[in-house]
């Protein structure tokens, strides 16, 4: 399966070449995102350092997740998301509201009073949309640090 664009999630085939991090399927899609990612590209050489790290968030993020999902198959409200922290789930929101169909889906709603239905709809399809970028960061960090391990010069005896 080929890894999604962070903007529209369709299969991509370009990647940031400043830090790696992102995959788009089109420029038009890369200059969208530029917007946010300008003044966080370059940054993932402060992500953690020890691949033990970063399996221990990577297993927080699918504990997360999961607890989640099984409130939703149980809870009478199912209002609650899983969502990036601060600039990066404004910058989902904003991602997830230029989705194929969402904006004007949004726009029905929210012309026909049904605010809390448009909220919903934009939160999921931003969860959605900030579940594809984590994961394309766990995948990115590993192919990161299994080609440090091939470059890196063997100990020395």
């Amino acid at each position: 399966m080929a890894t999604p664009c962070v903007m529209c999630l369709a299969p991509a085939s370009k990647q940031c070449s400043g830090c790696r991090s992102f995959w788009y399927c089109t420029r038009e899609c890369q200059r969208k995102h530029w917007v946010n990612h300008k003044h966080e590209c370059g940054q993932v050489k402060n992500a953690p350092q020890h691949p033990e790290d970063l399996a221990e968030q990577e297993r927080q993020f699918h504990t997360v997740t999961e607890i989640v999902r099984k409130h939703r198959e149980t809870a009478k409200n199912k209002n609650v998301w899983v969502t990036r922290f601060g600039d990066k789930m404004y910058e989902d929101l904003d991602d997830a509201r230029m989705l194929p169909g969402i904006k004007d889906k949004l726009d029905d709603h929210e012309t026909a009073g049904r605010n809390e239905a448009a909220l919903n709809m934009l939160f999921s399809a931003a969860e959605g949309v900030g579940r594809a970028k984590t994961l394309a960061y766990f995948e990115q960090m590993k192919c990161n640090a299994a080609q440090e391990e091939t470059t890196s010069p063997a100990p020395a005896a």
